[in-house]
């Protein structure tokens, strides 16, 4: 398996993968809180603890689970997220695939997702200031000056909803990526944290013994820290990474150019998300393009039932959008190297 696989690829739909109900109930409740015991998951879901054990063991096997790791807030460590859409020359496939390699090892890239669509390319970068953001982008232009045709950059401004799970218990309604209590601003973190981080950013089911022994700390004092953590708002959750395609769902990305975005409609916005369990991650951007939204379906009627949706409930405020059909992510990291 890769070391930073992606969550959609359109050849894995050919696996015969099939999820029970129990497998549905199992992976929403990692979802929420992917460090619950798998006694606590056993009565939840009215299994024993080894056929849990057996089971999460076979959903890792099988490529449906790829992660378990602690979802960090960038921002309170002092990066912004950045988009790039890339439309690029077809006739170069060396360069392309040059472009590959080099996004994959590139420090400050945490997605590449390809899309088969009117962009080619969506490149997710952190970066600490505007100055980094362009000096990133002066050397991926001169670098592949010869195969980028056009490229368009947007902000994330803030998230309105993050999701790395699909609902699979359908009663349960779009959970809100509410803000919570914390300071404003970049939170104080030291070495050992950032370690830290990086080991829950990979695995977070590790136990706390197992992690003080790889940064050299009792275990209790790696659980007062990962407290501290999740109480500065650094740590959102603990969640679990999913290969979407071999669940046999469609991801589309979804934008919208609004001629107005107030409050009024904002809080109009919160409230469609709450009833479009689909609508997988929801943010507020600045650039050309004022609502960004990764939508996941389990077929395209799905998916134009939302949009239609959407249309009609903010038709007064759309001034333009488009949609982007995701063919594969190359790349996903739960935590760049950057962050250091």
């Amino acid at each position: 398996m890769a070391k930073n696989p992606g969550r959609i690829d359109f050849e894995e739909f050919e696996k015969n993968i099939k999820l029970d109900v129990k497998d549905r109930k199992i992976l929403t409740l990692l979802s929420e809180n992917a460090r619950t015991p798998l006694t606590q998951i056993a009565h939840e879901v009215a299994l024993s603890r080894d056929a849990i054990d057996y089971r999460l063991k076979r959903l890792s096997a099988t490529g449906v689970i790829q992660k378990f790791f602690a979802l960090v807030d960038f921002a309170k460590l002092g990066y912004y997220a950045f988009h790039v859409f890339l439309t690029v020359d077809e006739d170069q496939k060396d360069l392309e695939t040059g472009l590959h390699g080099y996004l994959a090892d590139h420090p400050n890239v945490f997605s590449v997702i390809e899309y088969s669509d009117r962009w080619d390319y969506e490149i997710g970068i952190l970066a600490r200031n505007l100055l980094e953001f362009d000096r990133i982008m002066m050397d991926l232009s001169e670098k592949f000056s010869k195969l980028i045709i056009e490229k368009y950059k947007l902000e994330i401004i803030k998230k309105y909803n993050e999701r790395y799970v699909p609902v699979l218990i359908k009663e349960k309604k779009q959970e809100i990526f509410k803000e919570q209590e914390h300071k404003e601003g970049k939170a104080a973190v030291d070495e050992k944290d950032l370690k830290l981080l990086r080991i829950l950013a990979e695995d977070c089911r590790l136990s706390t013994y197992d992690i003080g022994k790889r940064i050299g700390m009792n275990a209790d004092t790696v659980s007062y820290r990962m407290k501290h953590l999740v109480a500065e708002g650094i740590i959102r959750r603990f969640t679990i990474q999913v290969n979407f395609s071999a669940m046999k769902y469609h991801w589309y990305t979804f934008s919208i150019e609004t001629k107005m975005f107030d409050r009024q409609n904002e809080r109009k916005f919160l409230a469609f998300l709450e009833d479009n369990r689909h609508i997988m991650l929801s943010a507020k951007t600045l650039g050309g393009w004022d609502l960004l939204m990764y939508i996941l379906v389990e077929n395209p009627r799905e998916f134009h039932r939302i949009v239609k949706d959407i249309k009609g409930t903010f038709s007064s405020i759309t001034r333009n959008y488009q949609t982007f059909v995701a063919y594969k992510e190359h790349v996903f990291k739960t935590l760049p190297e950057a962050v250091n």
